[in-house]
């Protein structure tokens, strides 16, 4: 089997990938830049590239996935607030409109040469939330750490009126997506690691 390194302390990409592989986590720190004249998907696979690619030169000869998660409105992009008035402004500003998400993710092994990056994009529309409401969801901190200051897979289900495209992609890892990617690259399934866990009782 492939040693496999995840490169984010995001625990909702802990989740997500934990449900087909084991794998190790191991990180490094960066400049999160984001620059409203680049595009929303260059900026983000820039830096999902930078916080895997160190990682990746410690480790070459396993394969490591890295990924970083923005929301755009309007040109404008959302990466985490810092306190709780700028989440209030995120959510305000989010409020009865579509913004889009993006989550790049790129994947490594330098001992094969790979070094591959990539992006998935979604769009969720938010109910038109009162004062109240927001001020409900903000009391939950439930916002920290979070793009947009939201989750939707947590109470900011709430929020949310509609979406398009890949809902684990809004939580921050394209699953179905990234697979398809390890498949074609190094031949390794994520359905192949999930069969071959289950006993024969499970399979049948």
């Amino acid at each position: 089997m492939e040693k496999i390194i995840l490169a984010s302390n995001s625990p909702r990409r802990r989740e997500i990938l934990g449900e087909f592989i084991d794998f190790e986590i191991i990180t490094r720190e960066i400049n999160e830049i984001k620059d409203d004249n680049f595009s929303p998907w260059a900026t983000v696979m820039g830096l999902a590239f930078g916080k895997g690619i160190e990682v990746a030169k410690e480790n070459e000869n396993s394969i490591v996935l890295s990924a970083d998660t923005l929301v755009e409105l309007d040109g404008k992009l959302m990466g985490k607030p810092k306190n709780r008035d700028e989440a209030r402004e995120m959510i305000k500003s989010l409020s009865g409109k579509v913004h889009n998400v993006y989550t790049a993710y790129a994947i490594f092994k330098l001992s094969q040469g790979i070094k591959y990056v990539d992006y998935e994009k979604s769009s969720v529309k938010f109910y038109d939330l009162s004062h109240e409401e927001i001020e409900n969801y903000l009391d939950t901190l439930e916002y920290e750490d979070k793009a947009g200051a939201y989750g939707i897979q947590g109470k900011g289900a709430l929020l949310v009126e509609e979406i398009r495209g890949d809902f684990f992609n809004i939580v921050g890892l394209p699953i179905g997506k990234i697979n398809r990617d390890l498949i074609r690259l190094f031949d390794f399934n994520l359905w192949q690691e999930v069969i071959g866990g289950l006993d024969e009782r499970e399979r049948f």
